[in-house]
C-alpha cells in the first residue's frame, strides 16, 4: 500500500511540474518581438501586457474556416497561414491569406475600443501627390510608430517617380468600417492599413462581383495584379504585409503587422578606420556608447 501511495505521489509530482512548465505557445514569441512596447511576457496560455492586463492566446476550439474568422484568437492569427516576405515565386494556393486572420480583442486592446479613441491617435504622414513634386497629408495611428514606418515608406515612393502613378489618388486610410460582406472590423478601422491607388489595383469582389455574396457558389479565383513589385519591397521593409499575397487579393491593400515578417535587423555601426587610430593615440579618453 505505501509503495504504491509512493507511485501516485511521484506521477502527481510529474505532472504539477509539467503544468509549471507549460512552453511559450508557437506564435507567441513573435508577438513579444513585434510589439515590446505594449507585450511583456507570456504566461499559461495568456500573452501579458505591460499593464498587467492578460489575453488568451488559444481558446482551445476546433474551429471550421468560417468560425476562424468569425471569432479568432491569437493562436488562429499567427499559426493559420504563413506570409511569405519577397517576390511571389507562385501565385496564391486555394485560401491562402496569410494574415487575414485578426484577434479583434487584440487590435481593440493595441489601438482603440472604439472609433473615438483610434482617432485620437491619428497624425498625418506626407504621401506623394498625383502631380509630381506634389505631396499631401494622410492619416494613419501614431501607436507602435505606424506613421513613422508609413512616412519611411512614402519617403522612398517619393524618391522613384516612375512608382507614382500607382501609389497617389489612394483608396484611404483610416476607415471605422466592417470588411466588405461581413461584420468583422477592417485593419482599417485601426489605422494600420492603406490602400493604395485603387484604379491601378485588383480585387477579388470586384471582379467577381455577381459571385461572392452566393454561398453557395464555390468560386476558383484567378489571382491578378498590376501593383510593381518594387513598391510591395519597399512596403514589406518597413512592417507592412500585402493583400496581393492572398488567394482572395487586393493589390491595393497594405496593412502594418509586423509580427507576420521576420524581425528586422538593425544595421551595426562601424567605427571609421580614423578614429579608431585616433583611439589608439590617447588610451585615456572614452566615448559614450
Amino acid at each position: 500500500m505505501r509503495y504504491f501511495t509512493f507511485i501516485l505521489l511521484i506521477i502527481n509530482c510529474f505532472d504539477a511540474s509539467a503544468q509549471m512548465a507549460q512552453p511559450m505557445q508557437p506564435g507567441a514569441q513573435s508577438l513579444l518581438d513585434a510589439y515590446p512596447q505594449h507585450l511583456k511576457g507570456f504566461h499559461e496560455n495568456h500573452l501579458i501586457w505591460k499593464d498587467g492586463t492578460k489575453i488568451q492566446f488559444d481558446d482551445g476550439r476546433i474551429k471550421t474556416e468560417d468560425e476562424a474568422f468569425d471569432s479568432t484568437d491569437l493562436e488562429d492569427q499567427m499559426n493559420a497561414l504563413l506570409y511569405t516576405p519577397g517576390t511571389p515565386l507562385d501565385t496564391p494556393t486555394y485560401n491562402c491569406d496569410p494574415g487575414t486572420l485578426r484577434c479583434v480583442e487584440f487590435f481593440k486592446k493595441m489601438y482603440g475600443e472604439n472609433e473615438a479613441q483610434v482617432r485620437s491617435r491619428l497624425v498625418p504622414v506626407t504621401w506623394p501627390a498625383s502631380k509630381r513634386g506634389r505631396t499631401k497629408r494622410i492619416w494613419v495611428t501614431s501607436v507602435n510608430g505606424v506613421d513613422k514606418h508609413l512616412q519611411a515608406v512614402a519617403n522612398e515612393l517619393m524618391a522613384r517617380p516612375h512608382l507614382r502613378p500607382y501609389v497617389t489618388d489612394i483608396g484611404g486610410t483610416f476607415n471605422w468600417r466592417p470588411i466588405l460582406g461581413t461584420n468583422r472590423l477592417s485593419p482599417h478601422s485601426f489605422g494600420i492599413a492603406v490602400d493604395i491607388n485603387t484604379s491601378r489595383s485588383e480585387y477579388w469582389k470586384w471582379d467577381h462581383k455577381d459571385d461572392w455574396m452566393q454561398d453557395s457558389v464555390e468560386m476558383v479565383l484567378q489571382w491578378r495584379n498590376s501593383v510593381p513589385l518594387e513598391i510591395v519591397d519597399i512596403f514589406e521593409r518597413h512592417g507592412f504585409i500585402w493583400g496581393g499575397k492572398w488567394y482572395h487579393y487586393d493589390t491595393m491593400h497594405f496593412e502594418y503587422r509586423p509580427e507576420m515578417l521576420p524581425p528586422q535587423k538593425k544595421a551595426v555601426k562601424k567605427t571609421p578606420a580614423k578614429k579608431v587610430a585616433a583611439k589608439k593615440k590617447s588610451p585615456g579618453k572614452t566615448t559614450r556608447s
